[in-house]
């Protein structure tokens, strides 16, 4: 009886160091770094000393317009970016405001009522890496349209082109009208 007491004792000490080891080999090691960067950036829309600028369009007439999507007019516009944190790599721009397609690409006209135009909205291409339409859901845009940050003394550039477009199948009445983004820093 002791013998099988004695036996079962070391069998199960050995089973119970076998499968300590066992689970022992299943650990590792999980690093977490990153930074934090000031939000010290100055900006400066459009050459407006502000963060807030305005893009003035040429007069259009209906005819100018051939189709939805069709662009009545363009004017090219730039968003500076200065004194950025030199920590930072890239930065780049994400936009919101209140469009009229499920894409997010056209901005609706605001102006309602009697005197202001039907038909018409705005799109933005981002002419940094390429000719992208800016998306105006706030979603981070992508890594090809990054700006390489100048630092703390030349400024970082972004240039955009905003068009009038046609929405719809019916040409643009006679008429006012505005629309507006919001755009934030984003830091890469």
């Amino acid at each position: 009886m002791n013998k099988k007491l004695l036996s079962l004792l070391v069998s199960g000490s050995l089973i119970a160091a076998v499968s300590t080891s066992v689970f022992a080999a299943d650990t590792g090691v999980v690093n977490f770094n990153g930074k934090i960067v000031a939000d010290t950036c100055e900006i400066n829309v459009n050459e407006s000393a502000s963060t807030t600028g305005t893009v003035t369009f040429a007069d259009t007439y209906p005819a100018d317009y051939s189709g939805d999507g069709s662009i009545g007019t363009s004017k090219d516009f730039k968003i500076e970016l200065i004194k950025c944190d030199p920590l930072v790599d890239k930065l780049n721009l994400t936009f919101s405001g209140t469009t009229t397609d499920a894409g997010f690409l056209r901005l609706e006209n605001s102006e309602a009522g009697a005197g202001s135009a039907t038909n018409v909205g705005i799109t933005v291409t981002n002419k940094n890496g390429g000719a992208n339409d800016v998306k105006f859901d706030g979603s981070v845009p992508d890594a090809s349209t990054d700006v390489d940050n100048a630092g703390s003394i030349t400024p970082t550039i972004f240039n955009y082109t905003a068009n009038v477009i046609q929405v719809g199948n019916n040409a643009p009445t006679a008429g006012k009208y505005a629309s507006s983004a919001t755009f934030e820093v984003f830091y890469r």
